[in-house]
């Protein structure tokens, strides 16, 4: 099985969206921690003021949080059994002269990180304050025997911002035309 890292790709007018609001202990979107059960009904993201042209909304939402936020017709087309270890999370979404747009919108989290970088082959930097996270990548190289072929996507233990994508699901992706997205072979990606 092979696994693809999901990028935004913003498409001509799309929004980007700001920071998360009104979820505390956001940060354990990022630690594989389940939000289903508490997360709270007034979480918002609002679009990006610097860029007041942009309002279009995608399938997929460029965000400064780094989190996927989808669109319904995402969630239809991913489907929600099917997505094992992945939760979707409501969000609503403020334009630019300050009224919710018409949504559903998701945040789709992913639950339990997967510890699969091969260190020997990587070429990164660990972060000097936090060595459990990474602060740069110039190869990344993942062990695929670490990787739990049932969950379609993940993040990465040690770096938990970038989403890996299985190929099967990616093919449903393309092949819906949903929009907002990209993907990197995880060899060719640098942060």
């Amino acid at each position: 099985m092979r696994y693809l890292i999901g990028g935004f790709d913003e498409g001509l007018g799309a929004c980007s969206l700001e920071t998360l609001v009104g979820v505390e202990r956001d940060y354990e979107l990022f630690d594989g921690v389940s939000r289903a059960a508490d997360f709270p009904p007034d979480a918002r993201f609002s679009m990006n003021a610097d860029f007041p042209e942009d309002i279009r909304t995608e399938d997929f939402i460029s965000n400064i949080t780094s989190a996927l936020v989808v669109s319904e017709r995402t969630r239809e087309v991913l489907g929600t059994s099917a997505l094992k270890n992945n939760e979707f999370l409501p969000v609503t979404i403020i334009n630019h002269k300050g009224r919710k747009e018409k949504g559903p919108f998701y945040i789709l989290h992913q639950v339990d990180l997967q510890d699969c970088i091969d260190f020997e082959q990587t070429i990164c930097t660990r972060n000097a304050i936090d060595p459990t996270l990474l602060s740069t990548i110039k190869r990344l190289v993942l062990d695929m025997r670490r990787i739990n072929s049932e969950v379609p996507i993940f993040r990465i233990k040690y770096f938990p911002y970038a989403p890996m994508f299985r190929e099967d699901l990616i093919e449903k992706i393309r092949s819906a035309g949903l929009t907002g997205i990209k993907f990197t072979e995880p060899s060719q990606f640098r942060y």
